[in-house]
């Protein structure tokens, strides 16, 4: 039997099994959207000195994780859109990372493109990624936003920003 054919009737990886298994046990839906939320609750509880007593913000932090969890908001659990979320972020942030390496092959610096002082226009352009990231993967449904009036207002604010920048002072 040639190695090939043994493979193909191996069945499923043990990984495939685990994530299988974790997936019908909601792990991802229930418990890492849980745990994650409870964590970053309890440590702004704790940052802004809520209460003394750690019991009562951890007390705060697992009831509001709990009311977290249960917002299904057009049938999408929180797992599946922070799935989607972060599966897409990795997308962008793989292919800036390519952009980086095909500028550094060049013999461009990443420094010369953008300049160190420049700050700004990094933050905006990641800003921007970063919205279009969340409308990508489902986000305005948590808002109730159709994408015809998101279109609208980019369009309306991509127009003022270019009144804006023909009519300042200068060149």
């Amino acid at each position: 039997m040639p190695a090939a054919e043994s493979l193909e009737s191996a069945g499923p990886s043990p990984i495939e099994i685990m994530l299988g298994n974790m997936n019908r046990l909601d792990f991802f839906d229930f418990f890492l959207v849980w745990i994650l939320f409870f964590v970053i609750i309890y440590a702004i509880l704790k940052r802004s000195e809520f209460s003394e007593e750690l019991s009562v913000n951890a007390l705060i932090a697992l009831v509001l994780s709990f009311f977290i969890i249960n917002y299904t908001p057009m049938g999408m659990t929180l797992g599946l859109f922070f799935s989607k979320l972060f599966g897409l972020a990795a997308v962008i942030i793989a292919g800036l990372l390519v952009g980086i390496l095909f500028l550094g092959m060049a013999g461009i610096k990443i420094d010369e493109v953008f300049g160190k002082t420049n700050k700004t226009a990094v933050a905006i352009l990641l800003g921007f990624l970063a919205l279009i990231t969340f409308i990508s993967v489902g986000g305005l449904g948590f808002f109730n936003v159709s994408s015809d009036l998101v279109i609208t207002l980019f369009m309306i604010l991509l127009m003022v920003f270019t009144v804006m920048f023909l009519a300042k002072d200068g060149d």
